[in-house]
């Protein structure tokens, strides 16, 4: 067992990123289950979980990080990216809106009106709306405003260096928590999930894919790994539990209390663990797409499933990342079936 974490740049994949995308999404899919439907769930655990949706700041990080590696690597213009951001991003996630319109369980009022909302993506400018379908797709609308400003951003990255780039990200998003905490729109998601929200760890994944790409190393030993999570995670459940608008500012601590712990987890998990959540990270993206289908489907089956509700629990995870696997294989087959038309 490795009690040591490294991180070495020079590589043309990163694993640990990887796990860390894969780790969020599973967190964040056990918290919607927990929260959501296992309506006699004990009040502790219940509120333990609301830890697992702190991994949205690891998924914002890795995107940073996984976007601009491809960037340096790979440079095109605007329009191409948007492309390449369509094709992966947008078209499997309007695909789950449709299907979920045609459930009634998946939202209770106009569905035509919510559905013109996600796929004109104008829904993230009207509360009714933002979690219409599933709460989870509000992350879509900030993941979508950070894709129209990602070229944008680098070219800002570039001409400011690394460090004032990350300085002024955070700056940025520090006076965002401010206005919404003194305006009191931190309550509502329109404001809560706006982009500069979440800039400065997008940021902070951009610069570290720089540092990777010049071959950087970094170690921790697992002590001090514990430690700074063990402090994130506490800064965060106690600004949670106190709630208001100080809740804004624990972002930096949400992210360093989570991400150690699983990068900890990443170190001395074990080879299983290791590998499974690696290769949930595969179709992390569709996971956290049908998820909330999925148990809505099955839940409503029954009638809630009353005292089976923690088998259905277990049924509805499995489901879910079954339906997720198919679902990213089939979206890379038609993916390669479009490059080769394109080609043609």
């Amino acid at each position: 067992m490795n009690r040591t974490f490294e991180f070495r740049g020079g590589r043309t994949y990163y694993d640990e990123i990887a796990f860390l995308r894969g780790f969020s999404i599973l967190t964040i899919v056990l918290m919607h289950l927990i929260q959501g439907y296992l309506k006699s769930c004990p009040g502790f655990l219940w509120k333990a979980s609301s830890l697992g949706g702190t991994g949205v700041h690891v998924f914002f990080f890795c995107s940073g990080f996984g976007l601009y590696l491809s960037y340096m690597r790979n440079p095109v213009g605007y329009l191409e990216f948007l492309r390449r951001r369509f094709l992966k991003i947008y078209i499997p996630y309007v695909i789950i809106i449709g299907i979920s319109a045609l459930v009634p369980v998946m939202y209770g009022g106009n569905r035509i009106k919510a559905l013109f909302s996600h796929i004109f993506l104008y829904k993230m400018f009207i509360p009714e709306y933002e979690c219409s379908f599933g709460e989870q797709f509000w992350f879509i609308s900030t993941l979508f405003q950070l894709y129209l400003l990602f070229l944008p951003l680098c070219r800002w990255k570039e001409k400011l260096g690394g460090r004032v780039f990350f300085l002024v990200s955070f700056l940025l998003s520090g006076c965002w928590w401010g206005f919404i905490s003194v305006t009191g729109l931190y309550a509502k998601r329109i404001w809560n999930s706006f982009f500069l929200q979440f800039l400065w760890e997008f940021g902070l994944g951009m610069c570290l894919a720089k540092q990777a790409e010049q071959g950087c190393c970094i170690r921790l030993n697992a002590f001090s790994m514990a430690a700074l999570s063990a402090v994130g995670l506490g800064v965060t459940a106690a600004t949670a539990l106190r709630g208001g608008p100080i809740k804004n500012f624990n972002d930096v601590f949400g992210l360093m209390g989570y991400g150690f712990f699983a990068l900890l987890l990443y170190c001395c998990g074990g080879r299983r663990v290791k590998g499974w959540i690696l290769a949930l990270s595969e179709a992390a993206y569709e996971l956290y797409l049908v998820h909330v289908l999925v148990f809505s489907v099955i839940f409503s089956v029954g009638g809630g499933w009353d005292k089976l509700e923690y088998g259905a629990g277990c049924i509805s995870l499995t489901a879910a990342w079954a339906v997720s696997f198919l679902y990213h294989r089939c979206l890379e087959r038609c993916r390669k079936i479009w490059i080769k038309g394109e080609r043609r």
